[in-house]
């Protein structure tokens, strides 16, 4: 019998409650994840498969041997010095069969996709970034209303239509950040495409897309009417009306449908990239995948939930059982890392019927700022029963 069950909670959606009474130190959960990417500045000294962390020492087994290099080097028609995959190291060759076995088919696409990124990520440094367009005083004669969902996902199907098309938006600055999250991204492609099973329980998640808009939309702009958006717009004027945030979006898309889909030698494109399947990954990855960090021992790993100041953050991964865990300040249950696997252990007794609740990042902060943090990231103001009572003692 499983100790966890989903249920609606009020004010909250869907989460787990424990089936039944749970002694402290208990293993609730053990999930494993859909997609995982490593942080670029760690991709030398981190295997690729199950987060080894070697600093300073770099990772010695490669993606590919002499022989394989040189067999697709004839098949991409690409020099073999410029297939290095310098991002994707393992701590053995046992992990690099599990990779293997674990991606299947999707082995040299990995590839393909891993070497098309880091191509055009190349290129793309040198190019233009986006120009903001000034605020042009748009036609509210028709509009829509910024609360209501439906018009403004529309209305946001209309704008990436209009400013992504063609591929030519650029960031400002191009982060190696940028470069893991398209990895991810494309990771998630790649299962959508050869495991559409798995890839189902990425769409379950809450899509935060709306949310992101409201929190980053500067409503100021158009004091007159704060809360409508024209309902038809030129280039011109949705260009001054999205968010900065929401341009850097669009033109990391840019970034990766180019990387994807262009020519490229002979190395494979990745097929079926569009807006709609790019943003349904990247707003759902926002606020529920998780920071795979270094892993400390036993004792800080139990007290901090497997993250102190003193662990390095190796990349993130979005692992769908895990995210009917809520947010509490003064959490029931812990994370820690255990290779590629994500353990939920409770960290004192949970009753019957409890929630079960994990932190969402550092609570050592004062309620205000814990509830801005999370407001910023997760998109809700948190009432756990720790933020509830700081709060009165506020005021």
């Amino acid at each position: 019998m499983s100790l966890l069950e989903i249920s609606v909670l009020p004010g909250k959606g869907r989460g787990y409650r424990a089936t039944s009474d749970i002694p402290i130190g208990t293993v609730l959960h053990v999930s494993d994840p859909l997609a995982t990417t490593l942080s670029q500045e760690w991709t030398p000294e981190t295997c690729l498969w199950c987060f080894d962390f070697a600093y300073p020492k770099k990772q010695k087994t490669k993606a590919l041997t002499e022989p394989e290099k040189l067999t697709l080097s004839l098949q991409w028609s690409v020099a073999p010095k410029h297939l290095s995959f310098k991002d994707m190291l393992f701590c053995s060759h046992t992990c690099k069969l599990s990779c293997q076995t674990s991606l299947s088919s999707d082995w040299i696409p990995t590839l393909a996709m891993h070497y098309r990124l880091d191509c055009e990520f190349k290129n793309t440094c040198n190019n233009l970034p986006i120009t903001k367009a000034a605020p042009i005083e748009p036609e509210f004669s028709k509009h829509i209303d910024l609360n209501n969902d439906e018009a403004l996902s529309t209305w946001l199907n209309q704008a990436w239509a209009c400013l992504t098309d063609p591929l030519d938006l650029s960031k400002k600055d191009l982060h190696d950040s940028d470069l893991s999250m398209s990895r991810l991204i494309g990771a998630c492609i790649l299962r959508s495409q050869n495991a559409p099973t798995l890839f189902q329980d990425l769409l379950v998640i809450q899509n935060n897309e709306l949310s992101h808009f409201r929190t980053h939309f500067n409503a100021s702009l158009y004091p007159t009417n704060p809360q409508q958006l024209p309902l038809h717009c030129t280039k011109e004027v949705y260009l001054s009306l999205i968010p900065d945030d929401l341009l850097d979006v669009m033109a990391l898309y840019c970034f990766f449908a180019r990387s994807m889909t262009k020519p490229l030698h002979n190395v494979p494109l990745i097929s079926g990239i569009t807006h709609n399947l790019f943003r349904s990954i990247f707003f759902r990855e926002r606020a529920n995948s998780f920071g795979l960090w270094e892993m400390g021992s036993d004792e800080v790993a139990n007290a901090t939930g497997g993250v102190s100041d003193d662990l390095e953050l190796l990349g993130f991964g979005i692992y769908p059982s895990a995210v009917y865990f809520n947010h509490s300040c003064d959490a029931n249950v812990i994370k820690v890392r255990d290779g590629r696997s994500m353990k939920f252990i409770s960290r004192r007794m949970i009753d019957e019927g409890e929630e079960a609740c994990i932190s969402y990042g550092s609570v050592d902060d004062d309620v205000r700022s814990r509830r801005q943090r999370l407001l910023e990231h997760y998109h809700f103001i948190c009432q756990c029963t720790r933020c509830t009572q700081e709060d009165l003692i506020i005021r």
